[in-house]
């Protein structure tokens, strides 16, 4: 029974082939810069790993029997192969590329997202982008997700969560609407109004100094979405309460109770930890997160 090969040290076949293209060990020595012990004790270590002898080292420089001669010609492919492998993954380092799955809310992806991508795009031109608008919490996993931006905490253990901001929330109505109805000057005052609620939303909970007031008014129109509840307000169907993003509010709305705060959500970006490596992954989510610290939550409307 033949006695089994040893692990072989990628680091020696590299001597090995060295020291056959330089011709003797000598001339490896120098060229490479290192002891022609450290040379000859790696060589007699190769020979004892593969149990054969590969060549005769004589004052005339090496000799490959003829195992050493397939063994240089095998050894020559691997290492070309291993510097392929290294020199790709270089490569990507420096241009990331390759199909990024996203995964965001119709909210965040009209309040925030959507002003970056093709800035992103530019940046990146050998990366392919496929955005999942998606209210719904989806399965990273089952649905092929590299990256997603979620509202609210985060208990995965499997995932990477980076907070980009809070998300702050105003309540608004359409000027049209105010006239009609009158300005509430207390959240109390809420209760003769009609209410536009999200609700998967934050809850109608205000605050201002030492003062916290819930309200729980039955609703004139309900959704899950506040890109619909936001036309409902344009529409002059009631007091809405929407995320204060840039473009949260149209020209004829008026801020409603805006010296009362709402309670606010985080927004993350999450990742599986096996994909943070990736480069692509890697470059979309910095620049998210560079995009995220410019985000500034107005504090009224004109």
């Amino acid at each position: 029974m033949p006695k089994p090969i040893q692990k072989i040290d990628l680091n020696d076949m590299r001597l090995f082939v060295s020291v056959v293209q330089a011709g003797s060990l000598t001339k490896a020595s120098e060229l490479l810069d290192v002891p022609k012990s450290h040379l000859s004790r790696h060589l007699t270590e190769l020979e004892t790993s593969l149990g054969t002898t590969l060549m005769d080292r004589g004052r005339r420089g090496v000799v490959l029997n003829e195992l050493g001669t397939r063994f240089y010609h095998r050894a020559q492919e691997m290492l070309k192969a291993a510097q392929l492998a290294i020199d790709d993954v270089q490569d990507n380092l420096q241009s990331p590329s390759g199909l990024i799955r996203l995964s965001v809310s119709t909210e965040v992806c009209r309040g925030f997202l959507m002003h970056h991508l093709a800035e992103f795009l530019r940046l990146y031109p050998d990366i392919q982008l496929e955005v999942q608008v998606d209210n719904r919490k989806v399965n990273m996993i089952q649905d092929g997700i590299d990256i997603s931006l979620r509202v609210g905490s985060v208990d995965n253990d499997n995932v990477i969560a980076r907070k980009l901001f809070n998300i702050e929330f105003g309540l608004f109505a359409s000027a049209d609407y105010i006239a009609r109805m009158g300005m509430p000057s207390t959240p109390n005052e809420l209760y003769g109004h009609q209410l536009i609620h999200k609700y998967d939303g934050v809850p109608w909970l205000f605050h201002h100094k030492d003062s916290s007031i819930l309200i729980d008014a039955k609703n004139r129109f309900i959704c899950n979405d506040n890109n619909l509840a936001g036309n409902m307000v344009g529409d002059g169907v009631g007091i809405g309460m929407l995320p204060l993003f840039d473009n949260a509010w149209q020209a004829d709305w008026l801020r409603v109770l805006p010296e009362w705060q709402i309670d606010g959500v985080p927004l993350y970006i999450i990742y599986y930890k096996n994909r943070g490596a990736v480069p692509a992954v890697r470059a979309l989510v910095e620049f998210i997160l560079q995009k995220a610290d410019l985000v500034k939550s107005p504090k009224r409307a004109d």
